[in-house]
């Protein structure tokens, strides 16, 4: 019996549930309101799984193009830093979010 890898798409999507409800108790235990929280995590949503949608086309095309694209941690706290320079968030949670983006970036 062979191993089958997960789908692209999939191991994406999991990847975002788990380091979104992380990023959701960090905004939580900075008392970041649960309004700006939903709107903070539904636009980095959609630029995560957009390029999740562009990652998948260019795998379905190429299959090397995986090897190119951006790990599911990196494309996350590229969409954070994306949001962030919107220039629509919050104090607390900019702050947040800077550090959180920081301190990936430096383990990335």
């Amino acid at each position: 019996m062979s191993h089958r890898p997960k789908p692209v798409r999939n191991h994406y999507i999991e990847s975002f549930a788990i380091n979104s409800e992380n990023l959701n108790r960090q905004l939580l235990a900075e008392s970041v309101s649960t309004e700006e929280i939903q709107k903070l995590l539904e636009s980095i949503s959609n630029i995560y799984l957009a390029e999740t949608e562009r990652i998948v086309l260019e795998c379905q095309k190429d299959t090397m193009a995986l090897e190119r694209a951006p790990s599911p941690l990196s494309l996350f706290v590229d969409s954070i830093a994306r949001v962030l320079s919107s220039g629509t968030v919050s104090h607390a949670a900019s702050e947040l979010m800077k550090r959180y983006v920081s301190a990936w970036e430096e383990w990335m």
